[in-house]
């Protein structure tokens, strides 16, 4: 019979191996998936993102902090990476050097010993490319999600040109072989004419830091985005895939779309690389900051309706980390998107709402092709409404209708399903001959239309 002191041995001897195993536990990487990653390196066809599954919308977010949090906060990071994932979004932009502006003070990432703007002595990580690699891994391996590196984030902390050229070597070197697939975009730096690339000179060194990249890896390679005057400086015949901009935050016009349909004119031009809608208005972002879900949401679905393969929402969340992710505006919305939009719509053939192809006639107060902003009286209407087409299929994008509604008229003989886009949710479907009209709902100032052309109607003869 075994004694009650044998007994007791047993137990103690248990609960101490359970807490030893708690501890190491806690302690020990991630061993699960929480999400399936997309394989295959990630390419361009035109202007649509593929890797081996096929054709996907790119949907990025802010995370800024996340080298400086993998070192640092382990548990804040996985938790972020794990909510984001679960939400829709497939990479995440980071910056792989940061700290020359005060506001980055106890949150600097540091390749190299340097010292900032106000004289503050930062030392070099000694384990900075074991990190960022590792990183990599983690967020894609774990988490599905694929990494966009921005480079020279603060290039001033590196002011030698030999030595930014050795720390893209590295980069290729230590990082990125290997781990072609699990790198959606390698960015040379942010915003680059005011963090260490100014001028002519700056611009001459982008380019060919560009062609250095894409010359060594298949992965795709931006540059930067400058003053908006600046966009054939940086991307005319450049070795660029993809061309990453930041967009106006003017919230004064046309009731505050204009940071969202901005996009428009930089979505399709020729001999240029797409566009990614880089570091749009957010919650949170300097200079003017947006909270509105509808018009968060509409900005990227437009943007894919633009012509944009790429849109990154930008958050306080994700610059500084002071906010968390979870409690930011329209951040569980953005998932709809691809549950709804086309997988290719980027290659679609876009219009402008009012070309010849565009499946509808808008109106504002009766007028017709006409857009609220241009009639000043209007109390419905929208103030635009892109879409794209593929053979009968098409995609429309009303942004900006007011209370009244959006009064439609239908162009051939039509049937589609309006979609709400902060839900995914059908709220209507129609079937419409050529000529008959329709008044959709305001839907909070923003509407998803996707639908089919039954006939074709043959143009008048003149």
């Amino acid at each position: 019979m075994t004694s009650a002191t044998s007994i007791c041995s047993r137990i103690i001897f248990g609960l101490l191996a359970i807490g030893v195993i708690a501890v190491l536990a806690a302690d020990a990487p991630p061993t699960q998936r929480t999400a399936h990653p997309r394989t295959g390196p990630v390419r361009v066809e035109d202007h649509v993102l593929v890797d081996d599954g096929g054709p996907f919308l790119g949907l990025g977010v802010s995370y800024f902090t996340a080298l400086w949090r993998f070192r640092h906060d382990r548990p804040r990071l996985e938790s972020d990476l794990r909510f984001l994932s679960g939400q829709g979004f497939n990479y995440f932009r980071l910056l792989s050097m940061v700290g020359w502006y005060e506001a980055w003070e106890g949150l600097e990432i540091a390749p190299v010993a340097f010292t900032n703007r106000s004289g503050k002595r930062v030392e070099a990580w000694p384990d900075y490319w074991r990190h960022l690699a590792e990183l990599v891994d983690l967020a894609y391996d774990h988490y599905g999600m694929r990494a966009q590196i921005t480079i020279f984030a603060d290039a001033q902390l590196m002011p030698d040109r030999q030595d930014r050229v050795e720390h893209l070597r590295r980069l290729l070197a230590d990082v990125v072989r290997g781990r072609e697939q699990k790198i959606i975009l390698l960015e040379v730096a942010n915003e680059a004419w005011q963090n260490g690339f100014p001028g002519d000179r700056g611009i001459a060194d982008l380019r060919e830091f560009t062609k250095y990249l894409a010359d060594r890896t298949p992965v795709l390679i931006a540059t930067t985005s400058n003053h908006e005057d600046e966009f054939g400086k940086v991307y005319a015949g450049s070795a660029a895939d993809i061309a990453t901009w930041h967009f106006s935050r003017d919230r004064r016009t046309d009731d505050g779309w204009k940071p969202v349909y901005d996009c428009w004119e930089f979505g399709d031009w020729p001999g240029f690389p797409p566009v990614s809608s880089n570091e749009p208005i957010g919650p949170g972002a300097s200079v003017a900051e947006e909270s509105s879900s509808i018009r968060l949401i509409m900005a990227a679905a437009f943007a894919y309706a633009a012509k944009l393969p790429m849109y990154v929402f930008h958050s306080q969340a994700g610059v500084f980390g002071k906010t968390r992710f979870e409690d930011t505006p329209a951040i569980r919305q953005f998932t709809h998107l691809k549950e709804v939009l086309p997988a290719d719509l980027p290659n679609w053939r876009r219009n402008d709402g009012r070309q010849e192809e565009a499946p509808f006639t808008v109106f504002a107060d009766r007028q017709p092709n006409r857009y609220w902003p241009e009639v000043p009286t209007s109390r419905d209407g929208c103030v635009r409404n892109i879409g794209g087409r593929k053979d009968d299929r098409f995609v429309c994008i009303p942004i900006g209708i007011r209370a009244g509604g959006l009064q439609l008229e239908a162009r051939a003989d039509l049937q589609f399903e309006v979609f709400d886009p902060l839900s995914g949710r059908s709220i209507q479907s129609a079937k419409l001959k050529t000529g008959e009209r329709i008044v959709l709902p305001d839907g909070a100032g923003g509407l998803i239309l996707k639908g089919k052309v039954l006939s074709l109607t043959p143009p008048p003869t003149p």
